[in-house]
């Protein structure tokens, strides 16, 4: 009875280990291949397709704020800008946009306020449920950076979406 009881400790003791210390590790070990520049290691910790989905939710978010303001993409057809929107995430969400947003906290680091260019970005893990973490990043200055999404995918995690930071 006590091997059974103990056995139980242990396997239970695992699990606590792989629940409040995998996300971390994810986390760091996809900070550490952004950082290399190691577009293999990046690609396997990436769900490119829900990725490309998130960042098409994004934007037709963006659009439709902009054509409820009568901007720029209120004059044109909304088949026009999701076909064109499509297209340009298709091509530009990969590992090397999806490291660069790890390692300095913006896809496109030339679209960053000045202040933020030169600024290290850390990154934090919060929980959102046993299925899902976010990373969480935030610049030197404590300006809030992009949350990176994750799924736990077998007993690792898979990047599956980003949120960017209000503008």
């Amino acid at each position: 009875m006590r091997k059974l009881i103990l056995a139980f400790a242990v396997v239970l003791a695992l699990f606590a280990a792989w629940y409040f210390a995998s996300p971390w590790y994810a986390m760091n070990s996809l900070a550490d291949a952004a950082r290399a520049g190691d577009v293999a290691a990046l690609e396997g910790k990436v769900d490119f397709p829900a990725v490309r989905q998130s960042a098409r939710e994004q934007l037709g978010a963006l659009v439709g704020q902009q054509q409820e303001r009568g901007g720029l993409f209120g004059m044109v057809p909304d088949a026009i800008v999701e076909r064109a929107g499509r297209e340009v995430i298709d091509r530009a969400v990969n590992a090397d946009s999806l490291g660069t947003l790890v390692a300095t906290g913006a896809m496109a680091a030339p679209f960053l306020p000045e202040r933020l260019r030169t600024q290290a970005i850390d990154w934090d893990v919060e929980r959102d449920d046993f299925e899902h973490f976010r990373g969480v990043g935030t610049f030197e200055d404590g300006t809030p950076g992009p949350q990176l999404l994750f799924r736990r995918d077998g007993a690792g995690w898979l990047v599956t979406g980003f949120e960017l930071p209000p503008a």
